[in-house]
């Protein structure tokens, strides 16, 4: 990793707590709407407001209890009744989600005005450059999305959020999914954010009609993978036997993860991205670029400037027979028409030699100095009912975060079965590297390391870059808060 590729990389932790802070004049000037060109190709929707004069009288009383310190605000009985929410959810499939989202909750409380600030991008990459704005000026939302895990670290370590340990235990919210999912927005000892659902990020999808043609199984590790992508491109030799885009470079993360968690085995995967295991002399980190650089012919060769829905497209167009993605996917693939189980089949990978599920989960929280912390509470009793995770977990392609949920809610096989895995066997859940164990300012370089990867597979050269990162963002020190078994 050259000094140059390193100087391009923010340090995730800064950059919620001081480097948005540099455009501050320009922020409170009121072009926060115009920060999305921020990264060049990466356009915002633009939010319903850009700012607001917002008075609010408030008092603050530190509550000592037998449990951790508690702080409740006290806001002025004349709280106007609207909702201040950031989201990324635009494309096909997780437009509807929001929008199934907002209706539910305009049912329970149909006075609320939904000031809405929808930012397109892929897994939230220009989403997050328009709220960090927000943040550094002081001109926070009330809540927004964000995934459990590092990146909610850095929110939290950048004095963005407040606890919400009461309102956890008034829903008895614990109680109702799983512990690692819990661990996941739980950062020294204080629950932070209320999780909607569970995204597993290492499923292949893939086209019911061609494999039925070919007369092939989904694979199910890597060994059955090469035969597969060996068979259709003798048969189909113009199609690309696994679809890709690396667009926002994540993508490229999720089919070596996949690849390394075989080779690895869940309690080293966790080891490796708390930083507990030395890339150079990991052999299973090397295995698994090997076995990925083997792969590589046989991914679609354009990906790099393809999102994580037009790469699933690729798979609807015939131009791809697989695609490796997250359970978001089948929403994307039901908006284009396509029924799971009919026209495509999804199956976790790998599932030898054991099968775990690597997850993360999209949540909100209650932003410090909320304009409407009274109003967002009720937000997030939304967030944590069965009926609004039904309506949008079912729509966007997530699982329910809750387990007292009837699987069967689900109109599709591919998520009854993994939501009845899940239930019998919630210590198979795994933090993944979208959600990120490591610091978010590591994983952010990782994927650009991986998308290289792909491109051009220098194994020695990946390795060097993997472990550079790993000092240069104190990944062991900066993991430490995650915990999966005994690791």
């Amino acid at each position: 990793m050259t000094e140059d590729i390193l100087r391009r990389k923010v340090s995730r932790r800064r950059a919620l707590s001081t480097a948005g802070k540099v455009a501050i004049g320009a922020i409170v000037a009121g072009v926060v709407a115009g920060i999305g060109g921020y990264y060049s190709g990466l356009s915002a929707a633009p939010g319903k407001k850009v700012t607001e004069k917002v008075t609010v009288t408030e008092t603050t009383t530190v509550t000592k209890t037998v449990s951790p310190t508690i702080v409740t605000r006290t806001t002025s009985p004349t709280e106007e009744r609207k909702l201040e929410i950031f989201h990324w959810w635009t494309a096909g499939g997780e437009r509807e989600a929001a929008d199934a989202m907002f209706r539910v909750f305009k049912k329970h409380y149909p006075d609320v005005t939904i000031v809405e600030n929808p930012v397109a991008g892929g897994g939230g990459v220009s989403h997050r450059v328009v709220l960090q704005a927000r943040l550094s000026a002081g001109l926070p939302p009330d809540t927004w999305q964000t995934l459990g895990g590092a990146e909610l670290k850095a929110y939290v370590d950048g004095g963005y959020l407040v606890p919400i340990d009461d309102l956890w235990e008034e829903l008895k919210y614990a109680d109702v999914i799983p512990k690692p999912l819990a661990d996941m927005v739980t950062i020294e000892g204080h629950r932070w954010t209320v999780p909607l659902n569970i995204h597993i990020q290492n499923i292949l999808y893939y086209d019911k009609k061609l494999f039925s043609e070919l007369n092939l199984s989904p694979p199910t590790n890597y060994d059955e993978l090469m035969k597969t992508v060996k068979a259709i491109k003798e048969a189909k030799p113009k199609k690309a036997p696994l679809g890709l885009g690396t667009k926002e470079k994540w993508e490229a993360a999720f089919v070596f993860d996949a690849l390394f968690l075989e080779v690895a085995g869940p309690e080293n995967y966790v080891k490796f991205y708390k930083g507990l295991s030395d890339p150079k002399t990991d052999p299973a980190f090397r295995k698994a670029l090997e076995r990925l650089k083997e792969l590589q012919p046989y991914i679609y060769p354009y990906h790099a400037g393809l999102t994580w829905d037009e790469s699933c497209g690729l798979v609807v167009s015939g131009d791809a027979a697989m695609v490796t993605m997250g359970t978001w996917a089948i929403g994307y693939f039901i908006s284009r028409g396509w029924t799971p189980g009919k026209e495509f089949g999804a199956v976790n990978f790998p599932q030898k030699p054991a099968r775990i599920l690597l997850g993360h989960t999209d949540s909100y929280g209650l932003a410090k100095g909320a304009p409407h912390p009274n109003t967002c509470r009720d937000w997030l009793r939304t967030v944590a009912s069965p009926d609004f995770q039904i309506a949008v977990d079912v729509t966007q392609g997530g699982m329910f975060a809750r387990l007292d949920i009837d699987p069967k809610e689900f109109p599709d096989p591919i998520r009854q079965e993994m939501q009845i895995y899940l239930r019998n066997n919630p210590d198979k859940l795994i933090l993944d590297q979208h959600g990120s164990i490591a610091p978010f300012s590591f994983t952010q370089a990782y994927w650009d390391v991986m998308a290289a990867f792909i491109t051009t597979p220098d194994i020695d050269k990946t390795i060097s870059d993997v472990a550079t990162l790993m000092e240069t963002y104190k990944v062991k020190e900066e993991a430490a808060w995650y915990h999966w078994g005994s690791v």
